[in-house]
This record gives structure tokens, sequence and C-alpha cells, in this order.
């Protein structure tokens, strides 16, 4: 990545252009349909000190000659810290890393991984973690050129948030069923 790319942290002007890109990659990825945060709520998210999510732009800075308010944003990656329960320590989590077509090939994703490693050293986890798409061949080869493993004998698991309330529900019509019986139990002492 040459000096004209420079990488920072998320900031508050940056969100409509990150929420575009982050468009970019769902239609890539041909998961649009499942594109139904707002920009509103990445900001909070990212920005709102509430969660562990973190974001990092890649601005390209103008030339000499240009105008300095002529800087693009041309790549992102979107990170969290987990756990690993066997290594008894945190880690850092991938969610997403993009870089704009006209960008690739010039080591900015590869930049930005080693930036990110860089932090989970910094934080000592011991693991960085993240899921690529079975048919993205080429991010596959430049992940195992960084050295990770793509992991054949795990699958991701998921439930969505109306998989998460029904869930939820559940747990809580068991509460309800077992303070009902507790109640119940007591009258009949």
């Amino acid at each position: 990545m040459d000096s004209r790319y420079q990488i920072r942290p998320v900031q508050s002007g940056d969100i409509d252009e990150l929420y575009v890109m982050l468009r970019e990659l769902a239609e890539f990825e041909k998961l649009l349909d499942k594109l139904v945060g707002t920009p509103q709520e990445m900001a909070q998210a990212l920005l709102g000190g509430e969660g562990t999510s973190r974001g990092l732009v890649v601005e390209q800075r103008p030339d000499k000659h240009a105008q300095p308010e002529s800087s693009v944003l041309v790549a992102y990656a979107i990170y969290f810290e987990n756990y690993s329960s066997f290594m008894c320590r945190r880690g850092l989590y991938l969610e997403d890393i993009y870089v704009r077509p006209a960008h690739r090939q010039q080591g900015i994703g590869s930049a930005l991984m080693q930036h990110l490693a860089g932090i989970a050293v910094e934080r000592q986890c011991g693991r960085m973690e993240w899921a690529v798409l079975d048919w993205n061949q080429n991010a596959i080869d430049v992940y195992e050129s960084l050295g990770a493993t793509v992991m054949p004998d795990w699958r991701l698991v998921r439930l969505e948030q109306a998989g998460i309330a029904a869930l939820a529900s559940r747990s809580k019509a068991s509460r309800s069923k077992a303070s009902r019986s507790k109640a119940s139990r007591s009258q009949d002492a």
C-alpha cells in the first residue's frame, strides 16, 4: 500500500460513505436482501461507545495538486472482540473487510489485515477469526497467503432476529410455567 493511503478509525463523517461500501459488499456477496440496517444504526454501533464493534477505513489522500477535501474512502474493516474459552483469552473477530474494485491488487486489503493483527497483538488476543464465502476463492487464497487456515470442520450457525425472539419467548414461557407450578405446589402445602 503506498503513501497515498491512510488507515484510520471510522469517524462520524465517514458513516454515509461507509454504508455505501457496505452496500457494495452486499451486492458482491449476493446478499443485498440481507442488508436491513441503516446508516444511523451503523453509526450507533461503531461510534456509540456502548458496544465493542469498531471500524477502520482506508482513505486515499489527494496528491499534492488536489484540494485536501478530495480524499476518498476506498476500503473498510469492521471488527469486534470475542472470546475463546479453550484459550481463556479474548480474540478479534473480523466481521467485514472490503476494498473497492478500483483499488484492489495494491496491498490495501493486506495492509488492513496487518493493521488488525497489530490491534490483536496490542490487546493480547489469542486469535483472529472471520468467515469467508466458500465460492470466494480469491479471498480464500489471500487469507491463506497471510497464514490463515480455512476451518473445514466448522460450520457457521446463526439465529436472526425472528429466531432470537422465538427462542427467548420459549425461555420466558418455560419460566412462567415453572413459576406457576411452584406457586401451585406452595398453595397445596
